[in-house]
C-alpha cells in the first residue's frame, strides 16, 4: 500500500511546488527588478553583486511618505469598523429570533454575487450627494462593512456552545454584555481573520480611492504608486520599488496577528 502512495505522494508535492512557484514566483521577480539598476535591462538575469538600493530611496523621494500615511489611516478605521460592525450585525442573524432571520440573511448572501464595478457609480453618487468626495472618509465609509465579513462572524457565533450564552443570561448578563464578554472573545480566530482579510483590502485596493480622490494630499499608496507608472515611465524600477515596500506593512501586520489564526479556542469550554 505504501508502495503505490509514493507515486501519489510525488504527484502531490509537484503540483503543491507548481502552486508555490504561481504565487510567490510574480513577488520575486517584482523584488528583483526592483534591485536592479538602471544600467540592467528589465527582465535580464541580474548577478546578487550588482543588486542596488537606489531604486528604493529614489521611490521614497517622490513623496510617498504622506500617500503611506493615508493608507495607514485609512486601513486602520475601515478594518476596526469592518470587524466592529460585521461582529455588531451578525449576533442578532446568529442568536436572536425574529420574523424574516433566515430571509435577510440570505438577502445578506446575495450581495456577494453582485461585483463591485456594478455598484461603483451609485456608490460614487452618493458619495457625491454626502459631501464626501475627494476625502479619506468617502474612501472608508462605503466599505465598512461587509456580508462576507458578516457571515463569517455569524458562523463563528454559532459554533459558540449555548451554554456559554445560558449561562451568562443567568448571572445577569445583558445581550450587549454576552456579545462583548462572551462571544467576541471566543470567536477572536475569526475576529483575526477577517481583520486581515480587511487590512489586505484597503492597504491594497486601487478602483475606489482612484475615483474618489482628486487631491494629491489625499492620495493613497496604490494610487500613488499608480501615478509613479505614468510619470516615471522610463524608469518603472521606482514604481516597482515602492511596491516592494507597500507589501512590507501586510508582512508585519500578518505575522503579529498570527498567533490569534489558531484553531481550538472553544476546546475545553463545556465540559461533557
Amino acid at each position: 500500500m505504501n508502495e503505490r502512495s509514493r507515486p501519489l505522494s510525488l504527484l502531490y508535492y509537484i503540483i503543491a511546488a507548481m502552486l508555490v512557484v504561481l504565487a510567490v514566483g510574480p513577488a520575486l521577480w517584482l523584488v528583483n527588478v526592483a534591485l536592479q539598476p538602471i544600467s540592467v535591462g528589465i527582465g535580464q538575469v541580474t548577478p546578487p553583486s550588482k543588486y542596488t538600493l537606489s531604486n528604493f530611496t529614489a521611490a521614497l523621494d517622490t513623496g510617498l511618505l504622506r500617500p503611506f500615511f493615508n493608507s495607514i489611516l485609512v486601513t486602520l478605521a475601515q478594518t476596526f469598523l469592518n470587524v466592529l460592525l460585521a461582529a455588531t450585525c451578525a449576533y442578532p442573524l446568529a442568536r436572536m429570533r425574529f420574523r424574516g432571520r433566515q430571509t435577510l440573511f440570505v438577502l445578506l448572501l446575495a450581495t456577494l454575487m453582485v461585483p463591485e464595478q456594478v455598484i461603483t457609480i451609485p456608490l460614487y453618487v452618493t458619495v457625491i450627494d454626502l459631501g464626501l468626495a475627494d476625502t479619506l472618509a468617502g474612501v472608508v465609509i462605503p466599505f465598512a462593512v461587509s456580508a462576507f465579513g458578516i457571515y463569517m462572524c455569524r458562523q463563528a457565533f454559532l459554533s459558540v456552545p449555548l451554554e456559554l450564552e445560558e449561562a451568562a443570561r443567568i448571572d445577569g448578563a445583558s445581550p450587549l454584555r454576552t456579545w462583548w464578554h462572551v462571544m467576541l472573545p471566543l470567536s477572536r480566530p475569526t475576529l483575526a481573520t477577517l481583520a486581515v482579510f480587511s487590512m489586505i483590502g484597503a492597504w491594497s485596493n486601487l478602483l475606489w480611492p482612484l475615483i474618489v480622490l482628486q487631491s494629491d494630499r489625499h492620495h493613497t499608496l496604490p494610487v500613488a504608486i499608480n501615478q509613479l507608472l505614468s510619470v516615471y515611465a522610463d524608469n518603472v524600477r521606482l514604481a516597482y520599488a515602492a511596491s516592494v515596500l507597500a507589501l512590507l506593512p501586510m508582512i508585519a501586520a500578518y505575522l503579529l496577528a498570527q498567533r490569534y489564526l489558531e484553531r481550538g479556542m472553544l476546546a475545553g469550554a463545556v465540559k461533557g
